[in-house]
């Protein structure tokens, strides 16, 4: 099959942490580049992951690389004029979350997207852990009954290791960065929400300079058939992490009590005829052990250039996530139930 060749967009923590190992694990990919702006950055990560090649300007990445596809793990703002610049080049491309700031730009980039022939993806790593499998297989069979609402619960400090600051013009809105992965997990099991309603409010209880951002928000999306899903996302006290979903049913009940990424523990379904843990629904080789939660995804995203097919984590997803959040803001600013348009 086709090697896939990346340049990695971005030297920071997550190309650390996950993207880079990810990317170089993964079967039939191979890293061949790696550009950030900061030299340090940049060369010490092609150092570690022994890659030859540094660049610290994108166009002239771009132009020279012999990548087929790029990675895009850059500051948030950034995200949109990246990936229009590598579609523009040709290349095959996969971003970090948000996709973007805003959903005017995020539409933007479906536009060239829909134009362009190249494979396309944003990532949300925690559709391919097994919590959410075995929650989608066990909804599609009805092992709850018809899917009805449901909710998440994520409270924990903000996780900030490249010291941006907390602005929303730079998308470090806690909607953005910890939303995402909600709304979009949301998106997947109910659909397109028709309404929203929300409150967000911002208490920087640090103190911290240059802060616009709202750290406590509570929303609540609306389905077409009535259903109902609360998102709570709270970044305002140094408190032990809270990170939970539950989804109801019209027979039952799926309940996660620790979620990925900080957790990889089974999840449990609760009956009328009782409940428990499900074994086999934690991701990794054993409970507890967190697996490089990005190394399925590039999975995917390989098997998609190589077969000529759409990866599952699609931008058109992404996109809609990115309106979504849109209406949830308007909402809190309102004050009033925003209807939520999409049209294809």
């Amino acid at each position: 099959m086709t090697t896939v060749k990346w340049l990695l967009a971005g030297a920071g923590d997550i190309a650390n942490s996950r993207v880079a190992p990810a990317l170089c694990e993964a079967g039939d990919s191979e890293l061949v580049a790696i550009c950030d702006p900061v030299r340090e950055k940049a060369d010490a990560l092609a150092a570690r992951m022994g890659v030859g090649t540094v660049y610290y300007d994108f166009e002239q990445a771009l132009a020279e690389t012999t990548a087929d596809t790029v990675y895009i793990a850059t500051p948030h703002h950034l995200h949109v004029d990246m990936c229009l610049d590598t579609l523009a080049a040709n290349k095959h491309l996969l971003c970090e979350k948000p996709l973007g700031i805003d959903g005017a730009e995020c539409l933007k980039l479906l536009r060239a997207v829909r134009e362009s022939d190249r494979i396309t993806c944003c990532s949300n790593y925690r559709l391919f852990t097994n919590q959410f499998k075995t929650t989608y297989r066990m909804i599609q069979d009805g092992e709850i009954g018809d899917l009805v609402g449901g909710w998440a619960h994520d409270e924990e400090r903000y996780y900030n290791p490249g010291n941006t600051p907390f602005r929303k013009d730079l998308g470090m809105s806690p909607i953005l960065c910890y939303g995402f992965y909600l709304i979009n997990i949301s998106q997947a099991l109910f659909g397109m929400p028709c309404a929203v309603f929300s409150q967000m409010t911002s208490f920087n209880c640090d103190n911290k300079p240059d802060y616009d951002i709202d750290d406590l928000e509570n929303i609540i999306l609306r389905y077409p058939g009535g259903q109902q899903f609360s998102i709570i996302i709270n970044n305002t006290a140094n408190a032990p992490l809270r990170h939970a979903y539950q989804f109801y049913g019209s027979k039952g009940r799926i309940y996660w009590p620790h979620c990925p990424p900080h957790f990889t523990l089974p999840i449990q379904k609760v009956t009328k005829q009782g409940g428990g843990e499900l074994p086999d629904s934690y991701s990794g080789d054993q409970p507890g052990v967190r697996p490089n939660w990005h190394l399925a995804m590039i999975e995917d995203f390989v098997h998609a250039v190589q077969t000529n097919t759409d990866p599952i984590c699609t931008i058109e997803s992404a996109v809609k996530t990115a309106v979504i959040t849109d209406a949830i803001v308007k909402a809190s600013e309102t004050g009033q139930v925003q209807p939520i348009v999409w049209e294809d």
